[in-house]
Order: structure tokens, then C-alpha cells, then sequence
């Protein structure tokens, strides 16, 4: 299956896709237990592996977390408006900021919009606040989520 990165066609067949399928699951497992799956030895997985964090496709391992647990309860998607300011230029700058989890330029009226995550509403305001006293937001609206039915990583 022919994938493009930065304008490169990445090239993967059906292990390689299996591969990602399984560090989708579990970053955890190891390159035996893949092996054990998809038919090949565990160098043999490395090197896959490997191949694929070079080529851009495997960007990062991260975990699942509870953000109830650890004190961030309150998820809210915001539509911004930035004014003059670009997309790109915004986004970079709204990248210094922990409550902003992700930043999405869209097409439509708004111009990004953010995944954010806060241990109240009040500090959500307070982030709201400090995007539109320097500059980064000239109009936004909050929607917050409720209950969270499933989140995934698509492949």
C-alpha cells in the first residue's frame, strides 16, 4: 500500500500494516511477540520497524491515559477565529500551551480548531482568556464533551 510523506511514496505491504496494527494495540509488545504474529523473527521486525520511523510513518509511541485519574476531567473541542493571523503561525504558537492537545486547521468559518484538556470549566476560560488578550484568538467558541464513547487511532 503506497502512502505519501512529504511528498515521498512509502511503500507497505500486508506485515507492514499488520505491524502497525499491533503498536497501535500495545507500543509495549515486543519485536518476538510481533514476530510470533506476523510470521517473522524479531530482527526481522526491527528492521521493519525501523524503516518505518525513518520514513516518517511511525512518528511516536505514546499510552492511554485516564485523564479523569490524573486531574483533567474537562475535554472541550474550540473553534477559533484568528483574525489576521495565519493558521500555521497561530497553531505554532498555541503549541506552548499544555491544556492544547490538538490544533486542527479547517476549512469553514473558523479557522482552527482545538482539542483541549482542563481540570475545570474556569480553567478553560482562563486559557480562553490569555488566546485572546495576546492576539491568538479573535473569536472562539467551547463545546464541551460530555462522555467520551471511544477514542482510537485509525488504520
Amino acid at each position: 500500500m503506497p502512502l505519501s510523506h512529504l511528498g515521498q511514496q512509502v511503500r507497505l505491504d500486508e506485515i507492514d500494516l499488520n505491524i502497525l496494527k499491533l503498536l497501535a494495540q500495545d507500543a509495549k509488545l515486543s519485536f518476538n511477540e510481533m514476530g510470533d504474529t506476523v510470521g517473522l523473527t524479531a530482527p526481522a521486525v526491527h528492521g521493519r520497524v525501523r524503516k518505518m520511523e525513518k520514513a516518517g510513518v511511525i512518528k511516536r509511541y505514546g499510552v492511554e491515559l485516564d485523564y479523569a485519574r490524573i486531574g483533567l476531567p474537562v475535554t472541550a473541542f474550540v473553534r477559533i477565529r484568528t483574525g489576521r493571523m495565519g493558521t500555521k503561525e497561530a497553531g505554532e504558537l498555541f503549541s506552548v500551551f499544555p491544556e492544547i492537545e490538538e490544533c486542527h486547521s479547517v476549512a469553514g468559518e473558523d479557522d482552527l480548531i482545538l482539542k483541549t484538556r482542563t481540570s475545570t470549566p474556569m480553567e478553560l476560560q482562563q486559557l480562553l482568556d490569555k488566546l485572546r488578550m495576546e492576539g491568538l484568538s479573535e473569536r472562539s467558541v467551547s463545546i464541551f464533551v460530555l462522555q467520551t464513547i471511544f477514542e482510537r487511532s485509525r488504520l
